[in-house]
């Protein structure tokens, strides 16, 4: 009697154990993976990203710029910079552009939750402190199986931004498709040069990736639909991959005080939108007031905003500019950069 008992026990012991791993394993928690390569932390050197084009203007100064592998500085030590160099200056303005691209990746087919750029920026005015050099960059995710190219993220620095911090942005990714990423860099000088300087001035990246959370199919409980009518409750990374993908970003018109922006509300989403735009020197530094305007689902509309006297002069300059679209539908809410091709008219 004593051994069966003892049996007994073994028995509900191990069904017990078998219960615990069966639900264990039901449970399929999310997968999160950053590309390439787990990310680009550059502790061992590039990575596999390549230097793309540079150069520096206007060419009467002696200035060069260049996309180069930094050992010695990052989170931790390790980064990719943008550097540019003046060794003489004639009184006159510079301005240094350097591009990096990283390898190719390709996103596993999944059901996909979440996915984001991200990376940790530093930008140091070195030897060219005296003239406040600026720096700016624009990470581009270029799907490489439909051909299409995201700015997923912008950025402008000074010489106050010489800690490295972490900056992301949501993006929408089609799992089985091929990407790259590509930083795309400006460094200028603000002040005008009354003497002769020389000196570097780096803007460096490190701790870069597209970081992409997966569950399987059916996990995305609020976006899994066409976002069309009927298909269930419209999520906030649902709203966003829509608008990012459907909304159109012709260029923006700049109209003595007035900038005109085309917004529209993709078909897809099945709701009429509730769109605030606002055009920006760069994601903290705006160049208009805001307007908030209703747009039915497949429609668009012209949006006159007003431009901010201190940002006149330098959007005359300019030849894109940056449009923040703040978007609801339904109870979904999404934010969506575009970088739109900036045209004048008198």
């Amino acid at each position: 009697m004593r051994l069966t008992r003892t049996r007994l026990r073994g028995v509900v012991l191990a069904g017990a154990i078998c219960v615990s791993l069966l639900a264990v394993g039901g449970s399929a928690p999310a997968a999160t993976v950053t590309y390439p390569g787990g990310g680009s932390g550059f502790d061992d050197g590039g990575e596999g990203w390549s230097a793309g084009s540079a150069s520096c203007t206007p060419a009467e100064l002696l200035c060069s710029s260049e996309a180069v592998y930094d050992a010695t500085t990052g989170r931790p030590p390790g980064s990719i910079a943008a550097k540019t160099t003046v060794t003489l200056n004639l009184v006159g303005l510079f301005k240094g552009i350097a591009t990096w691209n990283s390898p190719q990746f390709t996103v596993p087919v999944d059901s996909i939750t979440d996915a984001k750029v991200r990376l940790d920026h530093a930008f140091d005015p070195g030897g060219l402190v005296d003239v406040e050099p600026v720096a700016s960059y624009e990470v581009t995710l270029s799907d490489l199986t439909s051909g299409a190219s995201t700015t997923a993220l912008t950025g402008a620095l000074d010489g106050e931004d010489n800690a490295f911090t972490a900056s992301s942005a949501p993006v929408a990714v089609v799992g089985g498709h091929t990407y790259r990423l590509t930083i795309d860099t400006e460094t200028a000088q603000s002040t005008l040069a009354l003497s002769l300087l020389s000196g570097t001035a780096s803007l460096r990246f490190d701790n870069v990736g597209l970081t992409v959370q997966s569950a399987s199919v059916g996990g995305d409980k609020g976006g899994g639909g066409s976002g069309g009518k009927g298909s269930g409750s419209l999520s906030d990374r649902r709203l966003f991959s829509l608008f990012s993908a459907g909304s159109a970003s012709g260029p923006a018109v700049l109209k003595g005080n007035r900038l005109l922006v085309r917004v529209s509300c993709p078909a897809k989403i099945g709701h009429a939108c509730r769109i605030a735009a606002q055009g920006l020197l760069s994601k903290r530094k705006p160049a208009t007031g805001k307007r908030t305007v209703k747009v039915g689902e497949g429609k668009g509309k012209l949006v006159a905003l007003s431009v901010k006297p201190r940002a006149r002069q330098k959007l005359a300059k300019r030849k894109r500019l940056l449009v923040r679209e703040r978007v609801s539908a339904g109870k979904a809410r999404a934010t969506v950069y575009k970088q739109r091709k900036l045209i004048r008219r008198g």
